[in-house]
Parts: C-alpha cells; structure tokens; sequence
C-alpha cells in the first residue's frame, strides 16, 4: 500500500472520485483562505506599524517644536533683557578711586563708583546685572523687571551681617567705612 489515503479509499471503493475531488478543492479553498488570512495579518501588522512609527515621529516633532518655540522664548527674554541694562544702566564714573567689590558665585569682583553710588549700592537702590561676562549697574526697579524675565542676571544683595545674640563676637562691630 504505497498510495495516498485518497487513492487507498477510492480502490478500496470507500469514496467516489466526485468525493475526492471536493476534498482537494475543499484543500486548496482551505490552504488559499489560510494564505490570504496570513497576508491580510501580515497587511495589518505593517499597517500597525505605521501607524505607531507615524505616530512616533508626531511626537517627536512636536517636542521637537517645543524645544525650538521655546529656545526662540528664551532667546527673545535675553535680548529684552540685555536692552533693559544697555538703556537703563547707571553711568560709571572714569576717574573714581572707591572700589566696590562684589561676589558672583565663587568670584570677587569690583566696580569704581562714586560716594553717591556706594551708598545707593549699598542700600540696595542700584543692583549690579550680569550679562555675558559684563558687570553693569541698574537701578532697583529696573532689576526687579529683569529678573521676572529672566533669572540669575542680577546678583543677590548682599546678606544682612547683623551678628547672632549669642555670638561671642558680637560687640566687635566692622566699621562701614571698611573697604576690603
């Protein structure tokens, strides 16, 4: 018996060949619907995958977007700023010999002011502005308006330096004309 079951059932006179022929076609039907049903799977999954990789770079583009919007804000914010000091900074004088010696991070700094800008400086109504590297004077209104632009370029007053109650020190006071 070396044949299919299909030949071994029509010698044995078990199916008619009308039979055989509705089983091979019910076979090709079945293989043909098993191969579209792939391919419309197939068909689905590489439009799933466009869909996600569409989506994925519609989020990418729009932070992309986010990030440009909002360097070109920062961008502007600056260029405010760096008008509001050029227009409203305090004109130094050339041949002042008083030293005003500020800090800014871990770094000393001094401008030559005048007596009059001393005390103004020293009572907060001019505030020192920071901008690329440049240290200019502004006055206290127009510092307050810079730093709601933007933070960081007007350095801070300096700490009230009233000694503790129980500081062992504290009737040794510093002298106000003390320039260091």
């Amino acid at each position: 018996m070396a044949g299919s079951l299909q030949d071994q059932l029509l010698n044995a006179g078990l199916a008619s060949k009308q039979q055989a022929k509705q089983a091979k076609q019910q076979k090709r039907k079945k293989a043909k619907q098993q191969k579209a049903g792939k391919a419309e799977d197939d068909q689905q999954r590489q439009r799933e995958a466009l869909e996600a990789a569409r989506k994925a770079k519609a989020e990418k583009d729009r932070e992309l977007n986010l990030k440009r919007q909002q360097e070109q804000s920062d961008k502007a914010r600056r260029a405010e700023v760096q008008q509001l000091v050029e227009a409203h900074q305090v004109k130094l004088p050339d041949d002042s010999e008083l030293r005003y010696n500020f800090v800014e991070g871990t770094t000393i700094h001094h401008l030559y002011v005048d007596q009059r800008q001393l005390d103004q400086l020293a009572r907060g109504q001019l505030r020192i502005a920071s901008l690329d590297g440049q240290h200019k004077v502004v006055p206290a209104d127009i510092a307050a308006r810079i730093e709601q632009r933007l933070e960081g370029v007007i350095l801070p007053l300096p700490k009230d330096d009233t000694p503790d109650e129980d500081d062992p020190y504290a009737d040794y006071v510093i002298p106000d004309d003390l320039m260091w």
